[in-house]
């Protein structure tokens, strides 16, 4: 009966130590892999964006020039943007 209880702790043990490994090589991969290129601006207005900057480059024809606290990220490795932007009530925003 001794025996059976040993070995079910060191089965514990086991698993708990393969967690603890399983866990550290995660949080390391993660850490190692944040996204280093990823690029963000922020804008007042459409008028505050530099022509200069590149920006225009990744904007769609349709993006409304009335747009105003504009945040812009972009990823070229990856060909990745997104863009927040809000609009006034009289421009058609929400409340």
């Amino acid at each position: 009966m001794l025996a059976i209880s040993s070995n079910i702790s060191k089965m514990v043990i086991f698993i708990f130590a393969i967690i603890i490994v399983v866990f550290l090589c995660v949080t390391t991969y993660l850490y190692l892999h944040k996204d280093e290129s990823l690029v963000s601006k922020h804008y007042i207005n459409y008028m505050a964006i530099p022509e200069s900057d590149g920006v225009f480059t990744w904007l769609p024809d349709f993006f409304p020039h009335v747009a105003v606290d504009i945040s812009i990220s972009t990823n070229v490795e990856d060909d990745y943007f997104f863009s927040y932007f809000s609009l006034t009530i009289d421009d058609g925003g929400e409340v």
